[in-house]
């Protein structure tokens, strides 16, 4: 089980914490697609017209951001926690 934390405009379709049961060897990648099946829109917000993460989509592993690790093909184990919330800007 990997346990999801949403934050801003992921709350609503996900809520503030679910538990998400993956195949072992799953990547962060595997963990997306399966969060954006909930819904299109949900998927709109996750990744871009190319199916690449979009650049304004935050995704932690325990505490790491994704791309300081491997990215989308960061493995994940049971237990892990994973945050996604969106970036912040403005001024």
């Amino acid at each position: 089980m990997i346990m999801v934390k949403a934050f801003g405009r992921f709350r609503d379709p996900l809520g503030l914490e679910m538990k998400v049961d993956l195949a072992a060897g799953s990547t962060v990648s595997d963990l997306l697609e399966t969060l954006a099946s909930i819904s299109s829109d949900l998927r709109d917000q996750i990744f871009d017209s190319s199916g690449q993460v979009r650049e304004d989509v935050n995704v932690m592993v325990n505490g790491r951001h994704f791309l300081t690790l491997k990215g989308p093909q960061t493995h994940l184990s049971e237990g892990d926690e994973v945050a996604l919330f969106p970036a912040v800007v403005g001024g």
